[in-house]
């Protein structure tokens, strides 16, 4: 028969389990979840991009060209028409009538693939070229997400992103409110005169906590000065 002390160890002990498994093990769960999500991208940036099928909910409302002393940017505003969000979608863009730009290998994840997007809304992505695309317009085109997919977006929101220009770059504040740690996210400046876009850049943030914010400087293309601008902070992470 065991001891009064073994049998009170044998109960503290379940008692520490019995609050690890309620306090930590989802976290420990979700972790585990976000370090795949960010391991299957980084494989997927390894491989020339495929488009394979079309997702019919993701609209391209709009693409530019803004073009400046070191390289080119694409402006895509995307609209997701569907009562579902989507994220992880294959996008291929370049100038209209010629190839696609960033199809090739070890193209970095978000450059190659759109931000998600709640059901009803729209989002701004700008992909960088440090060849100059001249003065014409751009192409893009939206894939279907791939099956099974990287992992899917039950509730998608923008974080609070805000910035101010002093011509060639734009000093940015993101702020993580989604209630979620979020990794290897993109963040989107573009500047506008009138309908016009005449700058746009981005930038990569590793990690943002939960609760936290955060200061960066985006370089962009082109001349942001008397401009309006705008920043974009998608979000990457769901769960």
């Amino acid at each position: 028969m065991a001891s009064a002390s073994s049998n009170w160890a044998l109960c503290a002990t379940a008692v520490v389990f019995l609050a690890a498994a309620v306090s930590g093990c989802a976290t420990t769960q979700d972790a585990n979840k976000r370090i795949d999500v960010r391991f299957d991208r980084t494989l997927t940036s390894r491989k020339p991009l495929e488009l394979r099928g079309t997702d019919h909910d993701v609209q391209v409302v709009r693409t530019a060209v803004v073009n400046g002393k070191d390289g080119s940017a694409i402006v895509v505003v995307l609209r997701n028409r569907g009562d579902a969000p989507v994220n992880d979608l294959p996008i291929e863009v370049g100038p209209r009538g010629g190839r696609a730009i960033n199809t090739a290998a070890n193209v970095p994840y978000f450059q190659s693939h759109a931000p998600a997007i709640a059901p009803g809304d729209q989002v701004t992505w700008v992909y960088e070229s440090k060849d100059p695309l001249g003065s014409g317009t751009a192409f893009a085109r939206v894939g279907a997400p791939p099956s099974p997919p990287l992992t899917t977006a039950g509730h998608v929101s923008e974080l609070k992103a805000s910035g101010k220009s002093g011509g060639s770059s734009v000093d940015a504040e993101v702020a993580n409110d989604t209630g979620i740690p979020q990794y290897d996210m993109d963040v989107y400046a573009v500047a506008r005169k009138g309908d016009r876009y005449v700058a746009a850049g981005r930038a990569s943030i590793e990690h943002l906590g939960v609760s936290k914010s955060l200061h960066l400087t985006l370089p962009l293309v082109g001349d942001a000065k008397g401009a309006q601008v705008q920043v974009f902070a998608p979000q990457t992470l769901f769960q």
